[in-house]
């Protein structure tokens, strides 16, 4: 699917990372549109300005620019997040989010490792951080340097595991061809 042609909905984890390495605004060269739930958006702009992240300034720029808008959950969707959260450890906004994109049948951006088994198991689509960076560079947002770049500034972020940055690199190599 061309850049720019699928909305996408995100997890908070996923926002926060790319606003603090500079580069949140790949997502909407790669995707058009990201939908965050309530819950999400809250953590972000709210939990943020309580801890003063600068990043928060970024984000909110995101929704004044109507790439990055809130999606209200509707009541079967609210029904399924409670059942996820009754069934896992996840936190609410990652419940709201795999839910919504079951629902509407979009790709979750997330990056924590239950919340993406749990995903699956509802045969949700899925991308972390790390992935959207490998998504730019096959769709020329980034060149391989600048690839490598942000791969180093996330791994300052979040934690990177090596096996997933020597991935990433390959795939990336690979398809220079």
């Amino acid at each position: 699917m061309p850049p720019g042609s699928q909305m996408v909905v995100a997890d908070a984890s996923v926002l926060i990372a790319l606003a603090k390495t500079g580069r949140i605004g790949l997502l909407r060269e790669l995707y058009g549109e990201v939908a965050v739930g309530p819950r999400v958006k809250e953590e972000m702009i709210e939990g943020g300005r309580e801890i003063q992240a600068p990043e928060v300034s970024v984000i909110e720029a995101a929704f004044q620019g109507k790439w990055m808008r809130e999606v209200a959950p509707d009541a079967s969707e609210r029904r399924l997040s409670r059942r996820i959260l009754t069934g896992s450890r996840l936190h609410e906004g990652e419940a709201e989010a795999i839910a919504l994109a079951s629902s509407r049948k979009l790709m979750v951006l997330l990056d924590d490792k239950e919340a993406r088994i749990v995903a699956q198991a509802m045969a949700v689509e899925f991308m972390g951080t790390a992935g959207i960076l490998l998504e730019a560079f096959l769709h020329r947002a980034l060149d391989f340097g600048a690839l490598e770049a942000a791969l180093e500034d996330l791994s300052r972020v979040i934690w990177l595991s090596p096996g997933v940055v020597t991935e990433i690199l390959r795939r990336a190599r690979g398809a220079r061809g």
